[in-house]
């Protein structure tokens, strides 16, 4: 089975995933048998890489065109290096050639955060985000949460979110909007709504303004690259949700009585914490905004209120797709609440008649009967039941990815608060 898998899967895999070679040439799993345990190793390998659904997405076949990701080599630090170096170096050489306009890039904290962390980061998270979004993925099967009349329907979601993930439309259209939002947004602005340095000096007093050569290569490379990879998540995490959706679609073989309080679900709740670096991204490119407020003389209480929205709006997109499994657990909740309360009625019938009945013989101590401890751990998993979440999310997770989000924020604060305070203060702890 699993060599019918991974050929299926293959067929719809992402660029620099490649079928393992022998004697020269490749050979897709499933076909031919490999005749050392090395060569059998490498197969197995091949099945496991080539079964995880979420390893892919947009820009990653123009980005193995450009030999930037190979078989088996994602590069993430190594691409994000590189594209942070495309979309902010340029900026710096040339607002630094224009000397008029040199000082108001430099305290264009936006650009920054934009191009020197957000960038990076988008791709980082790749490295770490989607290992542990696959693994997610085909723990479904792994627990033993698929029947096996559904098999070919986990199959058939898991080899379609490759397919999707991986489209040559998808990537088009990832490029194309982000040039296309670039230039709805760019071209619309007031000359007084853009930082200097993105425009040349005026002429005089009748000029149009122009976009400077640093703003060239804003318009044409930095913003469009960065609202490319901006895109690309905004992608992966639709196919995120729409993965949970044809789970939660599926006969699962749910259990009301978890320890993870979630009938088995509870795992899905852990994409929090794999989305934590995604969320320290999209938390900068607020806080660059928040930044330059202040920098232009905003206090820092002037966007509590935008800051609380925003984390809050950040921790909803990431989490939203759990709530698909909202009625297949109330469904899980309504039958395990009907069974395990009759088990519960039952034994609670059995135990009274045993003991408070007239007729009830005690042949010895009642500290030695077991019946009491079975009641107290019978009773325990009822409650279970009935206190089993509807939701597969956790409490911690939501907490970390909430502090994710305002990491970046933290040296916004430091920059509002005077640094004559900030010294006074400490010294107030010391001494």
């Amino acid at each position: 089975m699993l060599n019918t898998e991974s050929t299926a899967l293959r067929r719809t895999g992402p660029v620099g995933i490649v079928p393992p070679v022998r004697g020269g040439r490749a050979f897709a799993p499933g076909t031919a048998a490999a005749n050392t345990p090395r060569e059998a190793g490498a197969r197995l390998q091949s099945g496991l890489r080539l079964a995880a659904p979420f390893v892919g997405g947009p820009l990653y076949r123009s980005q193995a065109v450009l030999h930037l990701i190979g078989p088996g080599r994602p590069n993430t630090v190594p691409r994000a290096v590189l594209a942070m170096a495309l979309c902010w170096l340029p900026l710096a050489v040339l607002s630094g050639a224009q000397l008029q306009s040199m000082d108001s890039f430099w305290t264009d904290f936006a650009a920054h955060a934009r191009y020197l962390v957000l960038v990076p980061l988008l791709i980082v998270a790749e490295g770490i985000c989607l290992p542990r979004m696959s693994a997610l993925a085909c723990n479904f099967r792994l627990a033993g949460l698929v029947v096996d009349a559904d098999h070919h329907r986990f199959i058939a979601a898991t080899v379609s979110t490759r397919r999707l993930l991986n489209a040559r439309w998808a990537e088009a259209a990832v490029v194309v909007l982000a040039y296309l939002a670039v230039a709805a947004v760019v071209f619309r602005l007031s000359a007084g709504a853009v930082p200097a340095w993105v425009l040349m000096p005026a002429g005089g007093p009748q000029a149009a303004p122009a976009l400077s050569p640093a703003g060239w290569w804003g318009v044409l490379v930095s913003l469009p690259v960065t609202l490319a990879l901006l895109l690309g998540w905004v992608w992966r995490l639709g196919l995120w949700a729409r993965f949970l959706w044809l789970m939660a679609r599926l006969d699962l073989r749910l259990v009301p009585v978890h320890p993870d309080g979630a009938a088995g679900l509870g795992f899905v709740g852990y994409s929090s914490r794999a989305f934590a670096v995604l969320a320290v991204a999209l938390g900068t490119l607020a806080a660059g905004t928040v930044a330059n407020g202040i920098n232009a003389g905003a206090t820092l209480s002037s966007y509590y209120h935008f800051t609380g929205a925003y984390v809050a709006g950040v921790v909803l997109l990431l989490n939203a797709p759990q709530l698909v499994f909202f009625r297949t657990l109330l469904q899980a909740w309504r039958r395990g609440t009907m069974e395990y309360s009759v088990l519960a009625d039952r034994f609670g019938r059995e135990f009274e008649r045993k003991w408070f009945s007239r007729t009830a013989q005690f042949g010895e101590s009642v500290l030695e009967q077991q019946d009491f401890s079975a009641a107290t751990d019978l009773y325990q998993v009822v409650d279970r039941v009935y206190s089993m979440r509807l939701l597969p999310v956790h409490t911690k997770s939501l907490l970390m990815q909430a502090g994710a989000t305002l990491l970046p924020f933290l040296p916004v604060t430091l920059m509002a608060v005077p640094f004559d305070d900030v010294v006074s203060r400490l010294a107030g702890l010391l001494f």
